[in-house]
């Protein structure tokens, strides 16, 4: 199975009969079809989506779902990572065959090189004194060898929590904040250098410890970051958008998209699932646990509405969604099937 993408006239040809995007949620898995954004009522079509995973995931396990150029990346705890197109019907498979103990966060690509060598960041924790605390020993799980490799970055990464990284251009990102300053920032992690460094600030404004905005990091247009941001104080939310496309440098600018004060608009604190969202046609879409049943919804959400749709029928807990908007094939690395 040849790695890499498709070209683009029949990617176009391809992506012009599938839907337009597509939130895929765990433990059942959805995809959005048609999206009918009426001004009185909205609509979108969800359809389930067939799967089969190599692995079995525990019950009570945490399992993080992640997109990077076009792929899914599913961790299953203590076992390996599965990469998944639902669109191409393709699986493929790394298996860890020792250190199982090793905690995946996100994935990512030496950007500098004309073949993309997918690598899986993350940690192990490790005892570092005789009062058994805990620290990170980050290291990077490179797939074409499938071998460990360790760290030593000048600036160590600081941790996110679950389902808070996002891959863009091969580089890792996340929401990080500093106790010191009280100031929110994007940190990222270079996979071609191997180095974590303070990327950007956030737009957000300095609190006390305790009454910090919910932030949640997604990919905009292909090329560039949307922050939505949520007040723990009035409950309003922001959409933040980066002006330019991300490259290397830290000059980032952002504006505000569109802020909703909602009644009706779920509160993002406290959420078992995590948490992710697109926007289309400065429409909001969001998908989220219901705050009063628990189970899967999606809320679409601009101006004074906000119409909610449910996609699940019981509480999972523990199951998230991500945007898949293109088609790439699984690499070669990948011990792969078809579905």
């Amino acid at each position: 199975m040849a790695s890499g993408k498709l070209p683009w006239e029949l990617e176009e040809e391809i992506l012009c009969r599938l839907p337009p995007g597509s939130l895929v949620r765990l433990r059942s898995i959805y995809s959005i079809g048609t999206i009918d954004l009426d001004v009185v009522d909205p609509k979108i079509e969800v359809r389930e989506l067939a799967c089969q995973f190599h692995f079995e995931a525990e019950k009570w396990a945490f399992t993080r779902i992640t997109a990077c150029n076009g792929l899914l990346f599913r961790d299953f705890w203590n076992q390996g990572v599965t990469i998944w197109n639902p669109w191409l019907r393709q699986v493929g498979w790394i298996e860890y065959k020792e250190d199982k103990d090793f905690r995946f966060c996100g994935v990512g690509y030496d950007a500098g090189k004309p073949k993309k060598g997918y690598k899986i960041f993350g940690y192990f924790n490790r005892f570092y004194d005789t009062k058994l605390k805990i620290g990170h020993i980050f290291a990077i799980f490179e797939c074409a060898s499938q071998a460990f490799k360790f760290i030593d970055s000048p600036e160590w990464p600081t941790l996110a929590g679950r389902g808070e990284y996002v891959s863009l251009n091969g580089n890792l990102y996340w929401t990080a904040y500093n106790e010191d300053t009280r100031e929110h920032f994007l940190g990222s992690f270079d996979f071609s250098t191997e180095i974590s460094m303070h990327f950007c600030l956030l737009p957000c404004a300095k609190h006390v410890f305790g009454l910090r905005d919910k932030l949640v990091l997604t990919v905009f247009k292909g090329d560039r970051f949307a922050l939505l941001k949520q007040s723990r104080i009035s409950s309003n939310t922001e959409i933040w958008v980066t002006k330019d496309k991300i490259n290397s440098s830290n000059n980032v600018v952002w504006l505000n998209l569109m802020t909703l004060s909602i009644p009706d608009f779920p509160s993002l604190f406290h959420q078992l699932s995590d948490i992710s969202y697109f926007i289309h046609d400065m429409t909001l879409i969001l998908c989220c646990d219901d705050n009063q049943t628990g189970v899967g919804c999606i809320f679409i959400a601009r101006g004074d509405l906000c119409k909610k749709i449910q996609i699940n029928y019981v509480s999972l807990g523990f199951s998230q969604c991500v945007y898949l908007p293109s088609l790439t094939s699984v690499p070669l690395e990948f011990k792969s099937l078809q579905v």
